[in-house]
């Protein structure tokens, strides 16, 4: 068995932090259990072991992102698991462990990943089908951004704030923009599948731009084929089999393709 890691401190204090339901189960599912979970990370600011600056809460895991020293974040993460399993426990009249090993975190060291951090959590819901905008989730700090605060950390609203120019359109205006596909800590399932409906969307919009409508005139044309390929490993990052599964021909005629470049 490999040892496990030791997190490293970052060199500006903030954190993405994730935690999620063992085997993905649905430990937030209800109003009460996302409320309560809220409640414990509040109970650690105002402990002063971590700060919040984002969060949101979906079905089966949570992420947050806060600034803390890494042991004061490591206590607080503790503390709160320790709390809503036996919680959840009662609630449910089960026994034995609520979440799937220990939490996941990685370290956020410029402002522009910090804002990208935030971006990509408050458009779970959406990519999750929970909602179709993300103004319109309850779960998760968006809207506290726009109205008063219950859970966020006020300096580090300010923080975010001024790095958009106190400007609330210019905060909304950067969440529309929300495609930038950078990998941030996400469970391995998501990661997957927003891959795989970032590459289809990636192909419908190709066949719209060349006039396409049966999809083995790609296949069947050397030029759109290569193009595709090359869209598809570099805009969607796709491995050379994953882009050949997706167009449905084999790992070979992709490879062949990118070679021809």
């Amino acid at each position: 068995m490999m040892a496990r890691q030791a997190r490293q401190e970052s060199s500006t204090g903030y954190y993405h932090v994730m935690l999620r339901g063992i085997n993905r189960e649905a430990i937030y599912a209800s109003d009460s259990a996302k409320k309560y979970f809220m409640e414990l990370v509040k109970q650690q600011q105002d402990n002063d072991l971590w700060h919040l600056a984002a969060w949101c809460v979906m079905s089966n895991h949570v992420h947050l992102v806060v600034k803390s020293e890494k042991v004061a974040m490591a206590k607080a993460v503790k503390i709160i698991s320790l709390k809503f399993a036996a919680h959840y426990n009662r609630a449910q009249d089960r026994i034995g462990p609520v979440f799937g090993g220990r939490f996941r975190s990685e370290n956020i060291e410029t402002d522009a990943y910090l804002l990208g951090v935030l971006r990509y959590i408050h458009h779970n819901p959406v990519k999750a089908n929970m909602v179709p905008d993300i103004a319109q989730y309850r779960w998760s700090s968006y809207g506290e951004y726009h109205e008063e605060l219950k859970y966020l950390d006020k300096e580090q609203k300010s923080f975010v704030f001024r790095l958009f120019n106190y400007s609330l359109p210019r905060f909304a205006e950067f969440h529309a923009a929300h495609d930038d596909h950078e990998e941030y800590l996400e469970t391995r399932e998501d990661a997957k599948q927003y891959k795989d409906e970032w590459a289809i969307k990636i192909i419908e919009s190709f066949c719209t731009e060349k006039g396409i409508l049966v999809g083995k005139q790609i296949i069947s044309n050397p030029e759109l084929f290569e193009e595709i390929s090359r869209r598809l490993t570099q805009q969607a990052g796709l491995s050379l089999r994953e882009a050949a599964k997706v167009l449905e021909v084999t790992h070979n005629m992709v490879y062949r393709a990118l070679q021809d470049e």
